[in-house]
């Protein structure tokens, strides 16, 4: 950066160079080098603007004056007033400097006590603040010269003016004696020294965070344990100070270090939003740069940024964010539902309705495909009120996948809700389900049941309830067949097995598991079977589940959620518990953790 400054330099293209600083300066507002470098560049080029030249001095310890290895920049605006011989400024500068924690804390000090001492206190300090100090010195020199019958006179009792004006400034503040001189600066200087004793008691508590920083600068390869552990605790310790300034200083200072760790980009965004001042313009520049610089594919900072923006009420720029991560990190679940909702709750449900559809059909996951398909069907049934929608969107999933018996359960829950139900809808679809032969021998007995159970309840015919008990109790035979000749077979093979691994402790050939082996081989199907009781419930337990009249249950998967739905309808009661387990989704929970790809 410096370089190129030069280059821009040396060609006398000074518009140039002051462009290339200010925006390396933006880039890296807390560069003290950058910051010197830039100085020093202005105080050649606008050596006779002043103001101009101050001004800048003091950006630049705005920017990162609170720095603790910010003293050379202190030092420079030091000398810089020093040149130009403004002894008032000196000591406002040194005021601040000596109420900042800095690496050199003591070294100003040790300049401020120079600095008085050197020059006179008139010089030195605001006519006001002068006589205020030299109102106290005179009054503990009376005290001390009263035992002795001296006389002290006070500021401008001594300076005879004309009848009706004023003295003149300069000798109201001219001092009488170098022992009123002396005792003066004393009073300068012990004023100063309560506030570098609070500073010296800041940098101590800060010192052992500060040494642990062996790497201040930004740099790709990973940073050590302790370091990462190092920059926790310092930020924990500043925020426990309060000192809000200080908090963003250290936070800033961090991200340089740590800018490819995304947790510390997410601890400073957290602690600007629980603020209770206005930080949106800041926490759109602190997402802005993790997420269009250092973190590009990372979507946990993508989408805290969404929910940020959609929280202003700024859709359009949510909408922005999570369409321009999708083509960044394509084929992402929570992504894809984001964009969904946040265009429902804009109220562009026609907006959310085409991206159910374009992501139906893009979906190369079958499993996918139908969880968003029973998603789309639920958004057309619940939020557009149109059930029929609802119902052929999952007839013509149904066409692709015939077995899937989520789909058929979903018809079955639509047609349920409707007033009257329609005995024969429902029972069609079950039927549907119970004529696949391909379909899951538990699955078919589970829609057996369920059958039995809407015809108690709803049924205008017993004969039907007759004629489907017959085929449940059918289903259900043909189910302990089918266990008892796995469990058989299971048997014939355990001797077979145990003397494979006995011949196989003296052979050369890889070794096998017997108890993999006789393992039953597992169902081929995505759902689970059913667990059947007096009662009528049923659950979904793992498809190699043991029967012993009935099934235990056990969940299929270790992230799934059961819909279930409590209907009003106290004769819907006993099919609070036609639940489905929603497969596919791993571990997506539509919230901040891992994510998941199709």
């Amino acid at each position: 950066m410096v370089s190129i400054c030069h280059d821009a330099n040396s060609r006398n293209n000074m518009g140039d160079c002051r462009q290339v600083y200010e925006r390396g300066l933006k880039a890296i507002p807390f560069s003290v080098d950058l910051w010197i470098h830039y100085l020093n560049y202005c105080k050649t080029t606008f050596a006779d603007d002043e103001e101009m030249l101050r001004s800048t001095f003091e950006k630049a310890l705005e920017t990162c004056g609170l720095e603790f290895r910010s003293d050379r920049l202190w030092d420079a605006y030091l000398k810089w007033e020093t040149d130009n011989k403004n002894l008032q400024n000196i000591t406002k500068i040194y005021d601040r400097v000596l109420a900042t924690a800095t690496q050199g804390f003591q070294t100003h000090f040790d300049g401020f006590c120079a600095h008085i001492n050197n020059n006179p206190p008139s010089k030195v300090l605001t006519v006001d603040e002068f006589l205020t100090l030299r109102q106290e010195v005179l009054q503990q020199l009376r005290q001390s010269d009263s035992a002795l019958g001296e006389a002290v006179t006070a500021p401008g009792d001594d300076t005879e003016a004309p009848p009706g004006e004023e003295p003149a400034e300069e000798a109201v503040i001219a001092v009488a004696s170098p022992e009123e001189t002396a005792k003066l600066k004393e009073k300068i200087v012990s004023i100063r020294w309560k506030t570098h004793i609070t500073t010296k008691e800041a940098v101590q508590a800060r010192q052992t965070f500060e040494e642990g920083i062996k790497r201040p600068y930004f740099h790709v390869k990973p940073l050590e344990r302790c370091q990462l552990k190092n920059w926790k605790d310092y930020l924990e310790f500043e925020i426990a100070q309060g000192d809000a300034k200080r908090i963003s200083v250290l936070f800033e200072r961090c991200l340089i270090a740590c800018a490819l760790y995304e947790d510390f980009w997410l601890r400073y965004l957290r602690y600007l939003e629980e603020k209770v001042t206005d930080n949106t313009e800041i926490i759109r520049d602190v997402y802005e740069r993790a997420c269009t610089i250092h973190h590009k594919k990372k979507p946990n900072l993508h989408l805290h940024w969404a929910v940020y923006e959609e929280m202003q009420g700024n859709y359009e720029k949510a909408g922005e964010i999570l369409t321009a991560l999708e083509k960044v990190v394509p084929n992402l679940i929570q992504v894809i539902y984001r964009r969904i909702n946040l265009a429902r709750r804009s109220g562009d449900v026609a907006t959310a309705a085409d991206l159910y559809e374009h992501y139906i059909d893009k979906a190369k996951n079958r499993v996918i495909a139908n969880n968003m398909t029973i998603k789309y069907a639920r958004f057309c049934w619940k939020i557009l009120n149109d059930i029929d929608r609802a119902v052929s969107i999952l007839k013509k999933a149904l066409e692709k996948d015939k077995e899937n018996p989520r789909l058929y359960l979903q018809l079955i829950d639509m047609a349920l809700q409707r007033t009257p139900v329609d005995e024969s809808e429902v029972i069609g679809v079950i039927d549907i389900y119970l004529a696949r032969e391909n379909a899951e021998l538990e699955q078919r007995v589970m829609f057996a049941q369920r059958k039995i159970e809407f015809l108690e309840d709803f049924g205008s015919n017993v004969k039907s309830v007759q004629k489907a008990t017959d085929e449940f109790q059918k289903l259900l035979k043909q189910l302990q067949e089918k266990k008892k000749k796995s469990d058989d077979n299971k048997k014939q093979e355990e001797p077979n097995l145990k003397k494979t691994k006995s011949d196989q402790k003296d052979s050369s050939g890889p070794s096998y598991n017997a108890s993999q082996m006789s393992q039953p081989p597992a169902s081929t199907g995505q759902y689970s079977a059913p667990n059947y009781n007096q009662s009528g419930g049923y659950s979904q337990p793992p498809a190699q589940g043991g029967y012993n009249q009935g099934y235990n249950q056990q969940p299929p998967y270790n992230q799934q959620y059961n819909q279930q739905y409590n209907q009003s309808d106290p004769n819907y009661n006993n099919y609070q518990n036609w639940g489905y387990s929603q497969t596919g989704y791993g571990n997506y929970n539509q919230g901040w953790g891992g994510y998941n790809y199709y």
